[in-house]
């Protein structure tokens, strides 16, 4: 591991970052779209802080994973890209997003109205445009051709069950309607032209593949890395099943997605994506799988998992890797910030005094979330807490404080639980709830998804809080008059 202090590591990792102008001329003459490159292009505009070359040459195993979790020590998240890489000659982009502020960078608005803004996109669907000359397919592995050791695929946590695909965007088609389903799951290199899969059961890809094994079909997949963070955020957006969700991300993306047609799978993916991996994932066929430091900060143990049977590799000819260190801020916001929306929606239908939602680092952005409201009557907080329980099966705890707090600042929701909760009153506790399979607590329940019954370990117990004052009775909160007009120049110089 790295043992440099903050000034000797960036001594020896990094170098500030230059965005490749030849790229992005012959990018932008095919089109002015939105990819991975524009966003790096305006992260160097905007925030040239945020963006850092390593020219140092690293190696695969945990190198790149060392230099993020050293700078996540230091409370710092640049995106890195790892120029050098030992055996290779495609680099590594880590840390893509891994701030509200990148993501509000990304989304062409400010962290205090990332959420807001993000409601917006999500409510205009945007139909694909398919095109038939794509970047993503300037290089192309098929038959004999497909090795997955070509790609550098790093190790990431020190007990893994070996070397992971950890943000790889799958793509596949829902049976019967036939529109897109888009999600980040685990891959676990398994061999040359084979991967192992780990399928949430809160997943829609879940029951996708449950439909395609009962019907004893191999479900066709493509697996995408590198693209722009609106595309990333909208493949997790949390959406009806009937919907199609590549037209979710172009909602997102604020313009249609741009796809072609796979070369070896029924199936249009990202024209404009860095790289993609194309197969099956087979019927009835269970290896192991695991274990994986996932988002929790915890291992998942090791399972028996569905396997994946690649057929070709196409990506640019200057493609990035892209990859994703788990457990890290990145992993946490990539699973936290879109899921806010529909809790936001669900809350606010329930009590209309929803002013805004978040999820906190502190609560793997899952686990753990904060809702504020304008309470006009008393009682009404429980009816918010229901609603996102309803909306998200992951939150295992859900607080309500008043409008005066602030939720993206743990230490006024912590004084409000301090000074405004009356807990025999205001805290109910509910048991046996669904939760999610790789949640440390959870219990073994059952699911029925293939026609016999299994065990699988996701019950969990659920606490509401009601961390809002009474709307009668309550002391006055302190406020010092006139601060606002007060300029600290004028008393500390400049």
């Amino acid at each position: 591991m790295i043992a440099a202090t903050a000034c000797e590591e960036q001594n020896l990792y990094v170098h500030r970052a230059y965005y490749d102008t030849s790229i992005k001329s012959r990018i932008e003459g095919l089109r002015m779209g939105k990819d991975l490159r524009t966003y790096l292009d305006k992260l160097q505009k905007v925030a040239p802080d945020e963006l850092i070359r390593v020219k140092r040459e690293v190696d695969i195993k945990f190198e790149p994973s060392q230099v993020v979790a050293k700078l996540e020590s230091l409370n710092r998240w640049p995106t890195l890209i790892f120029e050098n890489v030992k055996g290779f000659d495609i680099p590594i982009i880590m840390n893509l997003v891994a701030s509200r502020k990148q993501y509000a960078i990304a989304l062409d608005t400010t962290e205090k109205d990332l959420n807001t803004k993000f409601r917006e996109l999500e409510r205009n669907p945007q139909p694909t445009k398919l095109v038939k000359d794509a970047p993503v397919q300037e290089v192309v592995w098929t038959g004999k051709e497909v090795d997955l050791h070509k790609l550098p695929i790093p190790y990431h946590n020190e007990k893994d069950g070996g070397r992971y695909i950890t943000p790889g965007i799958m793509v596949s088609k829902k049976p019967d309607i036939g529109k897109y389903n888009v999600g980040v799951h685990r891959h676990q290199l398994k061999g040359k032209n084979t991967l192992g899969i780990h399928l949430s059961t809160t997943a829609h890809a879940f029951r996708i593949y449950t439909e395609y094994e009962e019907k004893d079909k191999p479900m066709e997949i493509a697996i995408v890395l590198g693209h722009h963070p609106a595309f990333i955020l909208g493949s997790l957006c949390f959406n009806p099943y009937d919907e199609d969700e590549y037209e979710i991300c172009g909602a997102i993306m604020n313009e249609p997605l741009e796809v072609v047609k796979a070369k070896t799978v029924d199936l249009e993916v990202p024209a404009f994506a860095e790289i993609v991996i194309e197969g099956k994932i087979l019927p009835h066929i269970r290896e192991k799988e695991g274990p994986f430091g996932e988002y929790t900060m915890y291992y998942g143990p090791e399972r028996m998992n569905p396997k994946i049977e690649v057929s070709a590799i196409t990506m640019r000819k200057d493609a990035y890797y892209h990859d994703l260190l788990p457990g890290t801020a990145e992993h946490l916001l990539w699973g936290g910030t879109p899921r806010l929306s529909q809790i936001y929606e669900t809350a606010r239908r329930a009590c209309p005094g929803v002013k805004d939602v978040y999820m906190p680092l502190s609560g793997v952005c899952r686990y753990i979330c904060y809702i504020q409201i304008k309470k006009l009557l008393d009682g009404e907080p429980k009816a918010a807490i229901f609603g996102a329980l309803a909306a998200d099966p992951f939150i295992k705890y859900c607080v309500v404080v008043d409008e005066d707090v602030d939720i993206f600042d743990e230490k006024s929701v912590l004084h409000a639980i301090a000074t405004r909760l009356i807990p025999e009153e205001n805290v109910f506790i509910v048991k046996n709830c669904h939760g999610n399979p790789l949640d440390p607590t959870g219990r073994i329940g059952y699911t029925r998804a293939t026609g016999t019954l299994k065990e699988l370990d996701f019950i969990v117990t659920k606490i509401g809080i009601d961390a809002t004052k009474p709307l009668k009775g309550f002391p006055e909160k302190l406020r010092v008059p006139g601060i606002e007009k007060i300029k600290l120049e004028d008393y500390l110089g400049h």
